[in-house]
């Protein structure tokens, strides 16, 4: 059994040979370090969605709390959420940053990103719905395409602005 363990599994060998050529493949080898944060800040993001999803049902739909109020509660948290995680798992070399400097940023950077998620349900949505000839299936489409535009914005800033103090991690060149 620990023989199956010896030997990292090469991801690389799952990639297809035309992807390989890709100058994004390229950066991404030579970035495999900040490759592994943007993967730890996605799964904080979608835990973050998971928080967010919950409260506000629970909010919504268990308590009756107003549903404007209730959607601002689910974000704070969330939000919230992402920012411990982001500050003790995905950039912990950034704990030396006051949190009353870079919470606000990242709230700030997030509220934006909550903007985007609307502007892009509010352009899309019904055409997707109409497209697809469901509007259950076509909300969510659209709240998918939304989540990735919004995690790419969310990930970009964030790293550029709320944790700009982290050294970008780079592999040594190859020889």
């Amino acid at each position: 059994m620990s023989a199956i363990f010896k030997h990292k599994p090469q991801v690389s060998r799952l990639v297809p040979e035309p992807i390989k050529q890709t100058r994004l493949y390229g950066i991404a080898r030579t970035n495999k370090p900040e490759v592994k944060r943007f993967i730890k800040f996605a799964i904080a993001g979608f835990l973050g969605l998971i928080v967010d999803y919950g409260l506000l049902n629970v909010l919504a739909h268990g308590l009756h709390v107003y549903e404007p109020i209730a959607v601002g509660v689910a974000f704070v948290t969330a939000a919230t959420h992402n920012y411990v995680w982001n500050r003790l798992w995905v950039y912990p070399e950034a704990r030396h940053v006051k949190k009353r400097k870079q919470m606000p940023l990242f709230l700030a950077v997030n509220a934006m990103g909550l903007g985007i998620n609307e502007l892009v349900l509010f352009l899309f949505y019904t055409p997707i719905s109409l497209l697809v000839g469901s509007s259950v299936i076509g909300l969510n489409l659209t709240k998918a395409i939304s989540a990735v535009i919004v995690m790419i914005w969310n990930y970009a800033v964030n790293r550029l602005v709320t944790f700009r103090s982290v050294r970008w991690a780079r592999l040594p060149p190859t020889m």
